[in-house]
């Protein structure tokens, strides 16, 4: 084998045995030294490199075996550790839970003072320095007077949270000066000024109040929030769970041997006394996990799992409380419940009701109970007196403390409280008060649909599950086989069966045929009859040959028009044009007059504009969803204000929801994030423009850019999650929600067309309502939502797609009754569906 060598290699070669003697000359013998140290100091490296994952309770994982099946909480986390000291002691094998803090109180510990609780913000120092002379003495270390208690020793922590520790040698200026000296033994004496730091701990404590403990009509004052350490009790949980490498602890002497021998002088005896502070080197964690499907995993190895940082708005977790969205304006009937198990693919969940009735359900159709939204680490107090008498008694203890206390865990529809008491007990919810969320690295939903507020649809309820017979079909049973055999929890067979009855009745064919049967049952006016097995399935049919002429016909309600009465208009008591001087106001006016031109001779097809005459600050727009989105077919309203500064400020933009959330950028509320309107942050062309972005550029911007075909990416940051597994996944079940989402928006504009806007929704829905049915069956047979409607269907690759979820399928189920009603009550022709009404 031929061997090429570049010059400084040749030259190495030739002249390496010339050299030799010459380079131990210049070196001296250091080379092997050299070469000794760095193996020792890359050695290190490696060592401190090994350490492992570090979680606390709650944090939510996946199992590095198989991160697509399902997710886990920690529920319990045990921690060894390797201490090493300011002389390079080491104690090794240590449990975390021996360890002592160099504060008693920390910063964000919640602590209480009577019967008031509140949280520290800032904690100042009290240190104790014992001097050369034999005394003792106490600083409390604040603002200015830490020139009164200047270190000389090397700074030998680096670490700003501990200015001082034991062991370090201070010096003392203007001792007599200062009142907050506290002496232990001895006086002040004119000669001595040095000494060593005995012991750190909290010393003021700046305190926000959160809440208090009334037993009875007593009125009890708010506390100072400036308050001394020794006046405070902390409430701390799980506290063993938050070391990390490289803090600084202090460890009971029973686990380890004394050594004073860096201080040794006369005060022997008292010196012995000095804490002695650790530095954590290395970390092991074992974590118990309590997984979706209900299972629990002990001692599992913090290595073999991995961190899951962002959460799908519909991810449950066993003994969680939920309940259950309203389908009516009362929502004293909706029930709750607490969480048995759950099929994060599926979107699934059984559920466990009040009534003690256990049922499977969609995870699209419950949510956290806002009421009950317990977690480990929260605070709360006791509501229940009858039973805080009972325990008090038992432990002795005091009166608020018992009734302070932090949750430790969920079980069987129960609250586990350690009280600050120092007692454990099991409360139902109701008999507690969640003070505040405990603050942690725990990851959490960015897109919580909890906050929806329920439809407001009037209309009959599906049957209940409980009340009726539930036998699939064979054909239908045999389709849902391979689903109802897959996956970590198991959809119950009474499910399926009510699914499969439903879609069949609704459908006329079983709940997963093939989709080139489907095709049979296109209505006329709808696409071709689908008896050429070459041809494409119903759902491209739709948005292909139907489209053109329904497009037309809607022409014939103008896309721009001007009317009289703006009173439903959400901006209507703004300030209006009148408040301008004449000489904007001519400016605003003319510019005012360019966007109408341009709306009147620009707007596409799928977008219609009002403006009204008395008020031309005024705009009204409808937006119908763009073809291959979840939003496809559904009507969506805005009402735009132009403000006096128009156009060097945007338009100010209200969305009209319902009360449902659809997309990231459109709240419930009604407020539109969107960088056009620098309600959201961009750059360049991101931003208002005032010499030439226009009305016309916004509402292109929210049909094409917000209700695009994956609105999951839309939440800031989750860009980076596109192409990722997580991304992916979690994309694919808000569509899925948002599509439920626009099926009950159109029964909100069904019910309660925006004014000016009437003739619209009815010419809309009369002829693309056959159409979101069909899409409807598309969905409940698997097509994946938005697929289909404006370019052919592709099977993806790999992946594992399966399909739509059975939880969306579920919900959907109940969803398109309530359309076919609804758009029968209209008088549309819904074909075929309107025998199954």
């Amino acid at each position: 084998m031929d061997v090429f060598l570049s010059d400084f290699d040749s030259y190495s070669e030739s002249s390496s045995s010339d050299d030799q003697e010459d380079d131990e000359f210049m070196y001296s013998g250091q080379a092997t030294s050299i070469l000794s140290n760095l193996q020792e100091t890359i050695g290190k490296i490696d060592d401190f490199l090994l350490f492992e994952r570090r979680y606390v309770h709650g944090d939510i994982v996946y199992s590095g075996v198989d991160r697509d099946s399902q997710m886990g909480k920690v529920t319990n986390v045990e921690i060894v550790v390797d201490l090493e000291n300011l002389n390079e002691k080491k104690v090794k094998d240590i449990s975390s839970k021996k360890l002592g803090r160099i504060r008693s109180i920390s910063t964000g510990e919640f602590v209480i003072s009577g019967p008031w609780v509140g949280k520290a913000e800032n904690i100042t120092d009290s240190v104790t320095v014992l001097f050369d002379d034999g005394t003792k003495c106490e600083f409390t270390v604040t603002g200015l007077e830490t020139e009164k208690l200047l270190p000389i020793s090397p700074d030998l922590i680096d670490d700003s949270q501990y200015p001082y520790y034991p062991g370090q040698r201070v010096k003392a200026v203007n001792l007599t000066s200062s009142k907050s000296n506290r002496w232990f033994c001895g006086s002040t004496n004119k000669n001595q000024d040095e000494g060593t730091v005995c012991s750190v701990d909290s010393g003021l404590v700046h305190v926000n109040w959160l809440g208090c403990v009334l037993l009875g009509s007593e009125s009890i004052p708010v506390p100072s929030s400036l308050q001394s350490a020794k006046d405070l009790i902390p409430v701390s949980c799980f506290s063993h769970s938050n070391w990390q490498i490289g803090d600084w602890c202090t460890l009971p002497k029973a686990e380890h041997k004394s050594f004073t021998d860096h201080l040794v002088h006369k005060q022997s005896k008292i010196c012995s006394d000095f804490q002695e502070m650790f530095v954590i080197a290395k970390m092991k964690c074992k974590v118990d996990v309590l997984w979706q499907d209900g299972s629990e995993s002990c001692g599992l190895c913090s290595t073999s799992l991995g961190p899951i940082n962002t959460l799908d708005a519909h991810d449950f977790w066993p003994h969680q409380f939920v309940l259950e969205k309203g389908t009516s304006d009362d929502q004293q009937d909706r029930k709750w419940g607490v969480v048995k198990a759950v099929d994060p693919n599926e979107k699934t969940v059984k559920v466990k009701w009040e009534s003690e009735i256990e049922e499977t359900v969609s995870a699209y159709e419950l949510i956290e109970h806002p009421d009950y939204s317990y977690n480990q680490g929260d605070l709360v107090l006791r509501l229940n007196k009858d039973q805080l008498v009972e325990d008090v008694e038992k432990c002795n203890s005091d009166l608020y403390l018992a009734h302070i206390g932090i949750v430790i865990g969920l079980k069987h529809g129960l609250v586990e409280v350690k009280w600050a008491a120092g007692f454990t007990s099991k409360v139902a919810p109701h008999e507690v008060l969640r003070v505040e969320k405990s603050e942690g690295p725990s990851a959490t939903p960015l897109l919580n649909n909890g906050s929806i507020q329920d439809d407001q649809e009037k209309s009959g309820l599906s049957p209940d599950p409980r009340d009726k017979s539930f036998s699939g079909s064979d054909d239908g049973d045999d389709c849902l086989k391979t689903l109802y055999e897959s996956g970590t929890f198991n959809v119950p067979r009474v499910s399926i069966g009510l699914l499969s009855d439903v879609v069949k009745s609704l459908f006329g064919f079983p709940f997963y045929a093939s989709l080139s049967d489907a095709k049979d049952h296109v209505p006329e006016n709808g696409s071709k009859s689908g008896t050429d097995e070459e041809e494409d399935p119903v759902y491209v049919e739709t948005s292909s040959k139907v489209n053109c002429k329904d497009v037309e016909e809607l022409n014939e309600i103008k896309q721009f028009d001007m009317v009289n009465d703006c009173s439903d208009h959400h901006f209507v008591d703004s300030p209006g044009k009148s408040s301008i001087s004449s000489q904007v106001k001519k400016c605003w006016l003319k510019k005012v007059q360019q966007e109408w031109s341009i709306l009147e001779n620009n707007l596409p097809e799928t977008i219609y504009v009002r403006v009204f005459e008395e008020r031309m600050d005024l705009i009204r727009a409808a937006v119908v969803g763009a073809p291959g989105t979840p939003y496809h077919d559904c009507l969506f309203f805005f009402d735009i204000f132009l403000p006096p500064e128009y156009p060097h400020e945007p338009p100010m933009v209200h969305y009209d929801s319902g009360g449902l959330r659809v997309n990231p950028n459109l709240y419930e509320s009604g407020r539109v994030c969107l960088s056009l309107l620098n309600t959201w942050t961009g750059t360049g062309s991101e931003t208002w423009n005032p010499n030439s972005s226009t009305i016309l550029q916004v509402l292109l911007s929210l049909q094409a850019l917000v209700l695009n075909k994956n609105p999951y990416f839309n939440e800031a940051g989750y860009d980076q999650q596109i192409g990722s597994p997580e991304g992916e996944k979690n994309s694919g079940s808000y569509n899925e929600n948002a599509f439920l989402m626009s099926c009950k928006s159109m029964l909100y504009v069904l019910r309660k067309p925006p004014k000016h806007f009437e003739a619209l929704v009815e010419e809309h829905f009369s002829k693309r309502c056959v159409h979101i049915l069909m899409a409807c069956k598309a969905y409940l047979e698997g097509v994946p939502v938005g697929c289909g409607f404006g370019s052919p269907y592709l099977e993806p690759e790999g992946h594992g797609h399966t399909g739509n979820s059975t939880g969306f399928k579920i919900m959907l189920s109940k969803l398109v009754p309530k359309l076919v009603e609804a758009f029968t009550a209209k008088g549309f022709d819904c074909g075929e569906f309107s025998e199954t009404r």
